[in-house]
């Protein structure tokens, strides 16, 4: 998964995932974007950042120093590659099942990063942005 995802990120943006076997990226909750996956076997697709990180996250996507990133193309960033994130995930494990719509989560708002020791979750890290994509099988709240 991790290859997968990122022979996007890495051609788009120039960020590389890799599995996060330790709980790091419990800091990583400043803004979350999350996208369910509702159906016979339901999904929820998240990723999560601190403010660095997505300033790091939206330069790239919009290919504009950092310091022109605002809010707004954060809180794109974050819905496009999550959305990018969950078509890719739903086509490789061929689920007839529609994408719901992504939502931009912040402050007391944010979920939690899950586990990565719950069987039922992927945590990717991009360690360049301090970015945390996960996977959990069932719908986060």
């Amino acid at each position: 998964m991790a290859s997968l995802v990122s022979g996007v990120t890495k051609t788009m943006c120039g960020l590389t995932f890799e599995p996060d076997l330790g709980a790091s990226s419990k800091d990583l909750r400043w803004r979350t974007a999350v996208l369910p996956i509702p159906g016979p076997r339901p999904l929820t697709v998240g990723l999560s950042s601190d403010e660095s990180g997505l300033a790091t996250l939206s330069a790239a996507m919009f290919a504009v120093a950092r310091d022109q990133v605002d809010s707004s193309m954060m809180n794109d960033s974050l819905c496009e590659l999550v959305n990018m994130t969950a078509g890719l995930l739903k086509s490789v494990m061929s689920l007839n099942q529609a994408l719901g719509l992504p939502k931009v989560l912040s402050g007391p708002d944010t979920p939690p990063v899950p586990s990565p020791t719950n069987p039922h979750v992927l945590v990717l890290k991009a360690k360049t942005a301090g970015l945390c994509l996960w996977v959990y099988e069932g719908v986060v709240a």
